[in-house]
């Protein structure tokens, strides 16, 4: 039997997750700049996708969040390239905030990890190839920010990306690996 493969965490989920990470972050601590800085790393980390599109997809004629929304539901993308998605920059900053420790550097590196964290638990056993490594901005570029060799080719059920504002907000349905590839 073909295993599924879910299309991923949307963009709903995280932003719930970010909600949650920034209240508690700010109740435990009191501080603003720490819950800004985890919503940031959570959520907003996700700013690497509509850069993706804009520039390596080359579709600045089409900067809409509706129309991005559609295209990178549908699994359009032909680079993955998410500078932001990387263990290296999550490396750097750590070593930053060593230096210096300052609240919106520790939940910027908090939200991050938990946004990769839950990107690896949900995306990792279906869609990515390699779940732990994709998240290496240096083997992304070793596969020259190919979406075809760092993710599995997947079927997309024709009613996906018809209402993307909707479906930021929703779980996404099943979709099955092309050639039980997965």
């Amino acid at each position: 039997m073909e295993p599924l493969a879910e299309a991923g965490v949307r963009p709903g989920g995280h932003l719930a997750t970010a909600l949650a990470l920034s209240g508690a972050g700010y109740m435990v601590t009191g501080s603003v700049e720490l819950a800004a800085g985890c919503f940031t790393g959570a959520f907003l980390i996700d700013g690497d996708h509509y850069l993706d599109y804009l520039i390596f997809e080359r579709q600045w004629r089409r900067p809409s969040p509706t129309t991005f929304l559609r295209y990178y539901f549908t699994h359009r993308n032909r680079l993955t390239v998410l500078p932001l998605h990387s263990w290296e920059l999550m490396g750097f900053l750590a070593l930053l905030a060593l230096a210096w420790p300052h609240p919106a550097l520790l939940g910027y590196l908090l939200g991050a990890l938990l946004h990769i964290v839950l990107d690896i638990l949900v995306n990792g056993e279906h869609i990515l190839r390699r779940p732990i490594l994709f998240y290496s901005f240096v083997c992304r570029a070793s596969q020259g920010f190919s979406t075809a060799r760092l993710i599995v080719p997947l079927i997309i059920p024709s009613d996906v990306g018809q209402a993307p504002v909707r479906e930021f907000f929703t779980w996404r349905p099943p979709e099955r690996p092309q050639n039980g590839q997965g």
